[in-house]
Formats: structure tokens, sequence, C-alpha cells
């Protein structure tokens, strides 16, 4: 697994998403086959809803 994850980086085949915030919105529209996540990743996910106009806002925070 971790030699084909090197080979799409390598090769920029755009299959290929970091960081928390480009992970969740690749899972949330269902365009994961596999994750890969770091065991000591603390972060909490805040869905905060603006009671004017309506929409909603996603933040991945951690403690920093």
């Amino acid at each position: 697994m971790i030699s084909k994850f090197f080979e799409e980086i390598s090769l920029d085949t755009g299959m290929i998403v970091f960081g928390v915030t480009d992970t969740m919105k690749a899972l949330e529209s269902s365009a994961i086959k596999t994750v890969m996540v770091w065991e000591d990743i603390d972060i909490t996910r805040f869905e905060v809803r603006n009671p004017v106009k309506g929409d909603n806002k996603v933040f991945y925070l951690n403690k920093k």
C-alpha cells in the first residue's frame, strides 16, 4: 500500500489528497477508496451555522 501511495505521488495523478480538510471533503463526496491515517492525529470537527444567512461552515481544529 505504501509503495502504491508513493507511486501515485511521483506520477502526480491527482489521486492523492493530503491534510484533514481535503481528506474530509473527499470522504464526504464518496471519492475515497483507501484512507491512511496518522495514529496520533487529534482533530475535532466543528460545524457552525449562521442563523441569519442559514449557511454552514465546517472547521477541523486541533488544540493548537
